[in-house]
């Protein structure tokens, strides 16, 4: 089973991002035959992640599960709101997160990484610097155009088909949400889904946060 530990936006915004996105969808380079560069990601899947666990074996979900419990117990709910934009490596679009609960974002983020390593789940112990939500994926022929481009001898490559999240970016740069309280720790299971290879999202376990939930 492939796990993380995640933080969902509230519908108000969500909401709001997705507004936003409509204009970032008309910054998106296409190739010349009309077929996409960008594969924006389902609003379906929106969520912060906190920490990836990977493969993890059925079994060992239930340990896991109650290794989280007291991180959440133990934290408090989280202020928080999606701000800014950037990309990762020319090939992943996020927008960032910002807010009150930024800071205790981080901790929260180490703190789960620790209690999953205790628990024997191998995992990345390094808090997640740089919170944020993926939007969108640069398309697989992304780079590959540019290459055949520079191949054919172009001086001038098509720079937007080399870098295709470069201008949905721009238009998120100064991208501010509204707020929202983040009141609970979420373990999902992601698999590919049916055919199509789209991702699908399971919450294994719902956690809250703060003492209240004890």
């Amino acid at each position: 089973m492939r796990l993380f530990a995640a933080l969902y936006p509230s519908a108000a915004a969500l909401d709001h991002l997705a507004l936003a996105l409509a204009d970032a969808h008309a910054q998106e380079a296409r190739r010349p035959d009309g077929a996409p560069l960008v594969r924006w990601t389902s609003p379906e899947l929106w969520h912060l992640t906190v920490s990836f666990f990977g493969d993890v074996p059925e079994g060992a979900v239930p340990d896991l599960a109650a290794a989280l419990e007291p991180v959440a117990h133990e934290a408090a709910p989280l202020d928080l709101r999606l701000r800014g934009a950037g990309v990762f490596d020319r090939r992943v679009l996020w927008v960032g997160v910002g807010g009150d609960g930024a800071d205790a974002l981080r901790a929260l983020s180490a703190a789960v990484a620790e209690a999953a390593g205790d628990a024997g789940v191998r995992v990345d112990r390094r808090p997640r610097q740089r919170a944020h939500l993926t939007v969108a994926r640069a398309a697989a022929g992304a780079r590959q155009a540019n290459r055949r481009a520079r191949g054919r001898g172009a001086t001038r490559p098509d720079r937007t088909a080399g870098d295709p999240l470069a201008a949905p970016a721009a238009a998120l740069a100064v991208y501010a949400g509204p707020g929202w309280t983040t009141d609970a720790l979420h373990l999902v299971e992601s698999d590919l889904g049916d055919a199509s290879g789209h991702p699908v999202h399971r919450t294994l376990r719902t956690l809250p946060l703060g003492p209240a939930a004890r």
